[in-house]
């Protein structure tokens, strides 16, 4: 049975320029990104531990004041993983946005679903457990994609901590 994981992120940052970046090429802003012939490579963390695995993102699409993309990955084994990272380590189907709300202001958030590894009993470890473990993934992928998404913002030129627009 596939898990719910709805994380969201404010950020700091002029929407515009954050929102161009976000449509923009994702392996600029994804963390740890590295292009491969099925998507890409990126790393996800959970507390001190670090995994990757290989992601697929849409292009952007918009409903109302939120421009989302199409999220997946898989784990994968690296140098000296073995398999097991890839039996702990859930897949993810989601979507990715970036909301704008009236005051100019953008969050951040993923509405993802994952299945937990490991059957009916991997789904009695993720209930009671587990579950945690992947929010604080999700939190801290926002985290880093907002903090890449930001830098890339200010390398263009915006500025890095611009509030909303003054009301007049």
């Amino acid at each position: 049975m596939a898990r719910e994981l709805r994380v969201f992120q404010p950020l700091e940052g002029d929407a515009d320029a954050v929102g161009t970046v976000f449509e923009g090429d994702p392996a600029t802003w994804l963390p740890a990104a590295t292009p491969s012939g099925d998507g890409v490579r990126m790393t996800v963390r959970a507390g001190g531990l670090e995994r990757r695995v290989r992601a697929s993102l849409g292009a952007p699409w918009h409903a109302s004041r939120t421009a989302w993309r199409a999220l997946s990955w898989e784990p994968v084994s690296g140098e000296g993983d073995g398999a097991h990272p890839v039996r702990v380590l859930p897949t993810l189907d989601g979507e990715l946005g970036l909301h704008v709300d009236d005051t100019g202001r953008p969050t951040l958030v993923l509405d993802a679903r994952y299945q937990p590894p490991g059957g009916l009993l991997g789904a009695a470890v993720d209930a009671v457990a587990l579950h945690r473990v992947a929010r604080v993934t999700g939190e801290n992928l926002l985290r880093d994609v907002g903090a890449a998404l930001r830098g890339a913002a200010s390398e263009r030129g915006a500025p890095a901590h611009a509030g909303p627009a003054p009301r007049g």
